[in-house]
């Protein structure tokens, strides 16, 4: 409820929902039906919830049981609710995050790289390609003064 794969699988729902029961408010505007509004209500609850893990599962424990009441009333709807979670199961896969990067360092400097939740940073250190010699620095000191 809290992805762009929302809106498709609310109106999927709520058209099995319509399909299987029994015929009854199959005329009125999908979104007036009690299905969808109660879909609604659920995605709001989710949006404003203060613990969402904790709302998510309590909500998940209720759409499961009218689901299972509606297989139980029509077996029928089994396919459609099938068909309905490959389809959303492949948007939400879809609709993960995908990272890259790429980090350089050269010429002695660092890189520092971190990406997505739960990165770790890698440090990697790399020395001064062709660094002073120790004596033409001391030189050079002498001179300047």
């Amino acid at each position: 409820m809290a992805t762009t794969a929302w809106e498709s699988a609310r109106d999927r729902v709520v058209a099995v929902f319509r399909r299987h029961s029994g015929g009854a408010g199959a005329q009125e505007d999908p979104e007036r039906s009690q299905d969808y509004l109660e879909l609604e209500a659920s995605a709001a609850q989710l949006r404003d919830a203060v613990d969402p893990e904790g709302a998510r599962q309590e909500l998940q424990r209720r759409w499961q049981r009218l689901l299972e009441s509606l297989l139980r009333a029509s077996p029928d709807a089994v396919d459609g609710l099938r068909a309905l979670s490959e389809e959303v199961g492949r948007q939400l896969r879809d609709a993960q995050p995908h990272w890259n990067q790429s980090v350089v360092a050269r010429d002695g400097g660092s890189a520092y790289g971190a990406l997505g939740p739960g990165a770790s940073v890698h440090v990697h250190h790399h020395g001064v390609p062709n660094p002073p010699a120790a004596g033409r620095c001391a030189e050079r000191e002498e001179s300047d003064s």
